[in-house]
């Protein structure tokens, strides 16, 4: 029931914080079938929010045990999250393993849809990390205690812009499924050769969903880069979710294929520029600049301006406590974002509440409206805050001498050339 009733304001607050969602291959999830969705896991409580509300099954979702309060148990059950718990989580523990498998079976031979985050842990990083074998445990241990015709793995590739920053990209890249019973042979014949074999297959389809950077030293001036090329895609920001348009990340993808590619000394070359121009940008007080942004007409402005400074009245108050409560609790880059957007999911409710209560007495029932007006209101806001920002790095651009604007605009086209023959 709760999972029904979160998921539209989930989706809501999630198309808040970030500027773009893309959804590639949803019909490559078989539907009304057995389904286990195997993740990677960038992000501790993103990636989840994003599938509940943005794939049309209804999921469930394992998670660490260790994790789960006895008082709040309630939440975790009423919201699809089932607890699966480790040797380090103590052998009373892992006793109720047995259960929760068994339920895990129980909504396979329903048809139901359940999701693993195939590595095993988070870690906030572009690459594709080794698979555990739980997925295939799970879907192995379906057939053989369920009367199932097939259970089908579908490899999910989840891809942040960089998930704690608000206003950036996600892609969710759904690959081919996989059939369990294809290697259920091989699993009776050799349980170990069985789980290796599918593992090693969920790997395969999950690899080509992500954006991977294999060089880890190159990791924090890829993502640099990689922000350039998404700068430099036209897309529409309206719809914020949009589906089966893989055109950004093919772009992107392609742009860390080719830093993958760069021998070392190609890429000493490229970094030492990247870092060239970003301490230019800074001196020059803009930020990277690559396809402008559409300019709002004066009619666009005169309307907008008054309902995104009341959408601002409403939202800045759950802005500044959800950050701040965030900050406090956990600063890790796997655990930013999932703060901030539970606290608009705890605060947001709480506002409309206050709101309420403050103008029952001058306009009574009306007030009901706020429920939907405030939500309005609040991503007026934040379009228009984007909107101002465009605006403000284009003027800053264009009031630089005119040898520093091609000075900078000269060092981009260099860097990018390095990246735009591969691509």
């Amino acid at each position: 029931m709760l999972y029904t009733i979160l998921r539209p304001t989930t989706r809501i607050v999630l198309q808040g914080y970030y500027k773009k969602i893309f959804v590639n291959g949803q019909h490559r999830i078989p539907k009304d079938q057995p389904v286990i969705l195997a993740v990677n896991h960038p992000s501790a409580f993103t990636e989840p929010c994003v599938l509940a509300t943005h794939l049309d099954r209804e999921l469930h979702f394992l998670i660490r045990g260790d994790i789960i309060n006895p008082k709040v148990k309630w939440f975790f059950d009423q919201t699809n999250q089932l607890p699966i718990y480790r040797f380090q989580d103590g052998f009373s523990s892992m006793r109720q393993n047995e259960k929760q498998f068994s339920y895990c079976f129980d909504l396979l031979a329903n048809s139901g849809c359940i999701v693993i985050f195939a590595e095993g842990s988070t870690q906030h990083i572009k690459q594709t990390r080794p698979i555990q074998k739980g997925a295939a445990r799970i879907a192995f241990g379906a057939l053989e205690n369920r009367d199932l015709e097939d259970v089908w793995i579908v490899p999910v590739g989840v891809n942040f812009e960089y998930s704690p920053r608000p206003r950036s990209i996600i892609t969710v890249e759904i690959g081919e499924p996989i059939s369990t019973r294809a290697y259920y042979p091989a699993f009776k014949e050799d349980e170990r050769r069985g789980l290796k074999e599918i593992t090693r297959e969920i790997y395969k389809g999950l690899k080509p969903q992500m954006i991977n950077i294999h060089e880890n030293e190159r990791m924090d001036l890829a993502d640099d880069l990689m922000l350039f090329a998404s700068n430099d895609m036209n897309y529409k920001t309206f719809p914020v979710a949009e589906y089966e348009s893989s055109a950004y990340f093919d772009h992107v993808d392609a742009t860390a294929k080719s830093i993958d590619q760069m021998t070392d000394s190609e890429w000493s070359e490229v970094s030492g520029w990247i870092k060239t121009y970003k301490e230019k940008l800074s001196a020059a007080g803009v930020k990277d600049l690559g396809v402008p942004a559409s300019n709002k007409s004066k009619l666009w402005w005169i309307l907008s301006t008054p309902l995104a400074l009341a959408g601002w009245a409403f939202l800045g108050p759950v802005f500044w406590l959800s950050f701040n409560l965030q900050g406090r609790l956990n600063k890790k880059a796997e655990y930013i974002s999932g703060f901030r957007m539970a606290g608009f999911l705890l605060f947001v409710p709480i506002f409309i509440l206050i709101w309420m209560i403050l103008f029952a007495s001058s306009l009574g029932w009306w007030v009901i409206s706020f429920t939907v007006v405030l939500p309005f209101l609040s991503m007026v806001a934040i379009w228009w805050l984007d909107a101002l920002k465009d605006w403000q790095n284009l003027r800053l651009w264009d009031s630089l001498p005119p040898e520093k604007r091609q000075e900078l605009k000269k060092l981009r086209e260099q860097i990018m050339g390095q990246i735009t023959p591969k691509v």
